[in-house]
């Protein structure tokens, strides 16, 4: 019933096993002065068994060591207390015990009991009697293991056989690990006989711990003997380096820069612990040996100046038993583009619930001119310790990877970079990040660049991180009142644009880490000058026409005599005094001209305007500035022009009609050009500014 296995869950959850293993010499045993039969570790087990205790089948099992004249029992057992009991063990014999130092011999028979007392529970267990033959109960001794050499995949070791007809077993492990391998085959074992064994499928140029034991037909083991270490030898390498490279132009002409990259080989492609790299330059124009150009690195980088045109390159792996197979490369300095790099690196770090990197970016921009990406390198190498490193591959659709099994107290610096056709890469892009902080940089300095009316620059710094603060991911926000806009910030960018925005409007900058804020900056639009212009030259040019309106009104309702007011013609001259203003001709007229005067009119040029009362210097009149050569003065020097010329014969405008014909004449042009401005000077430039708005406008 449902009822009946909850209450077994229960009572088995509060019961602990004990595993109890007491080894007992000879000389911790004392003789009971009530039986010469029993020896006993204390004293108080001499005493008959209580009724109240327990008395319990255990699986006990011993084992008697001669060297050590001694005697160890083991067992396990169930109790639902949590502290230790006291342990005691009692020896018994079938004859009388001279003494207690000399029962443990190889013909002796004994029945081993086991006292176990709990003071906390006040509960005694006793176990039934275990009856041990020593002779089969023999533990042999400990063997003791030598190595006698090693090879680039095994080790040989030998040890002496402390046995009579038995077998050894052996284990062994990488000593970076705690995990024990153990040997597939038993070696069969005879007294006083030295034994060897190979242990084969190794690592090359490993160090490696091992261990021996060996048993007896009864099956008893013995205790493992003392490690030995050995390391295995080293290999040739058996593979090339995988090599990608990169060419850059240089200010001077006719070299470049050869950066070449590569995966450190693996131990078992390495032969072991690979020492350098041999990498080695040749033009392929010149054959002579001596052109050949050979250099030794630890790096698994090397920088080469090489001319323009056709080289070859070689890079090999080498280690204490020599030099590998080399990885070959033709290259044309005068076809090298410039491939892209992935773009917005970021490492973030989820330590402790992962203990482990997650390096995250975005594929290179793809162009119709640049080869599609092979795959892509991931590398990482110890801040403390940069020579070495280690790399992974990626397919070129993966934009993410963990790296493990990094140390917590290290810090690391991470390089992506794409690897196209024909062993070329692209620039990689760095990266510093620790498993406590995740990446190692924050944008600092965080202001507004460029301001126009719908877009806004921001620019910023990067700098290694000042705290031990774990960010994984930084942020710009634009946002007003319930509008936003969030761009997110990456190493390889200084400055991002916000676009689409309202002009003459004020919105807030926010720099995000994760989801808190650490900088607010405001920042306004600039102002849109486009509708106020179109808005404006409309109501100027009604202003205008009004205020024309307003003066035609009230000339048709002015009298006749104050048309044209002889006192509104004088003007105070520099004396004080007041004098009318004299509009006649520049020059004297010539006599062809004076036959004409009944038919035509002097023109704007020959006139000018001057009070009548003061006498200036002729030279001075003729230097002083023409005011009619103005266009909007020119309807009333027509009119001014006009009267002098029925003045000069004589004659009066002594009707309303003609005067007020010829004011309207001159106001209707007034109107007529600003009416021609507008048009051929407002409205051109409105069509510059905003032509879609204006074109919707005037259909």
């Amino acid at each position: 019933s449902p009822k009946l296995h909850l209450a077994t869950w229960t009572v088995m959850s509060f019961l602990c096993v004990f595993s109890h293993e007491v080894t007992v010499r000879d000389s911790d045993l004392k003789l009971c002065e009530t039986d010469e039969r029993v020896c006993v570790t204390d004293l108080r087990a001499c005493a008959p068994r209580p009724p109240a205790s327990i008395q319990k089948m255990l699986n006990m099992s011993c084992c008697y060591q001669i060297s050590h004249r001694s005697m160890t029992c083991e067992w396990s057992q169930e109790s639902n207390s949590y502290t230790e009991s006291d342990v005691s063990l009692i020896f018994s014999s079938a004859d009388t015990i001279i003494s207690c130092q000399g029962i443990f011999n190889p013909a002796a028979v004994l029945n081993v009991t086991a006292r176990i007392k709990n003071y906390m529970m006040e509960r005694e267990v006793w176990s039934q009697p275990h009856t041990v033959f020593l002779y089969d109960a023999v533990k042999p001794s400990q063997p003791v293991l030598t190595v006698l050499g090693s090879t680039e995949d095994s080790i040989v070791v030998s040890w002496r056989s402390n046995v009579g007809d038995g077998s050894c077993r052996l284990h062994y492990r990488d000593d970076n690990t705690h995990t024990w391998t153990q040997a597939p085959d038993y070696v069969p074992a005879h007294q006083d006989q030295t034994l060897t064994y190979a242990i084969r499928d190794l690592l090359t140029f490993t160090v490696y711990r091992a261990a021996v034991a060996c048993r007896e037909d009864s099956g008893i083991w013995s205790d493992w003997s003392s490690d030995v270490s050995m390391r295995t030898l080293d290999r040739v390498p058996s593979r090339p380096p995988e090599v990608c490279y990169r060419v850059e132009t240089t200010d001077s002409g006719g070299s470049f820069l050869l950066h070449l990259m590569w995966k450190d080989l693996d131990l078992r492609d390495g032969g072991g612990r690979i020492l350098g790299y041999q990498v080695s330059y040749k033009p392929v124009k010149k054959q002579q040996l001596q052109d050949r150009i050979t250099k030794n690195v630890t790096d698994v980088t090397a920088l080469l100046v090489v001319e323009e045109g056709n080289c070859s390159v070689t890079v090999t792996a080498c280690n204490t038993a020599g030099c590998g197979p080399a990885a070959h490369l033709s290259i044309d300095t005068q076809t090298q583009n410039t491939l892209p790099s992935v773009r917005s690196l970021w490492v973030s770090s989820s330590f402790p619930a992962m203990k482990g990197l997650l390096v995250q970016w975005e594929s290179p921009t793809a162009s119709p001119s640049v080869p599609p990406v092979s795959h892509l390198a991931v590398q990482w190498r110890s801040g403390t310790r940069p020579s070495t490193s280690r790399w992974t591959t990626v397919d070129n659709n993966t934009t993410s990877t963990v790296i493990q099994d990094v140390d917590p107290d290290e810090s690391y610096l991470i390089s992506v970079f794409p690897i196209y056709p024909h062993q070329q890469c692209g620039s990689p892009q760095l990266l510093s990040a620790s498993l406590q902080q995740g990446a190692l940089m924050e944008p600092v300095q965080l202001k507004v660049g460029v301001v126009t009316k719908t877009t806004v620059t921001v620019v910023w710094v990067w700098q290694r991180k000042a705290g031990p603060i774990r960010v994984n991911r930084y942020r710009v926000m634009l946002t007003k009142e319930s509008e936003s806009e969030t761009l997110s910030l990456w190493p390889d960018q200084w400055q991002l644009t916000f676009n689409n925005l309202k002009p003459n409007t004020e919105y807030s900058l926010l720099l995000l880490a994760d989801d808190v804020s650490r900088n607010i900056i405001l920042v306004r639009t600039d102002f849109n000058e486009m509708p106020v212009v179109a808005t404006a030259t409309p109501l100027l040019l009604l202003a205008v026409t009004v205020f024309i309106i307003s003066i035609l009104s009230r000339t048709a309702h002015a009298p006749t005599l104050n048309l044209l007011d002889i006192e509104d013609f004088q003007v105070t001259d520099v004396l004080g005094e007041k004098s009318l203003i004299t509009v006649c001709p520049n020059s004297q007229p010539s006599l062809e001209e004076d036959l004409h005067e009944d038919t035509s009119l002097l023109s704007i040029s020959h006139l000018i305007i001057k009070p009548s009362a003061l006498e200036l210097d002729p030279e001075y009149i003729s230097d002083a500035p023409v005011i009619t050569e103005h266009p909007l003065l020119e309807p009333l020097v027509l009119a001014v022009q006009w009267l002098h010329s029925n003045e000069s014969n004589g004659c009066r405008a002594k009707t309303l009609n003609t005067a007020l014909t010829l004011h309207c004449q001159g106001v209707f042009i007034c109107m007529n050009l600003c009416l021609s401005w507008y048009f051929n000077t407002v409205v051109p430039n409105l069509f510059s500014l905003a032509p879609p708005l204006l074109v919707s406008k005037k259909s």
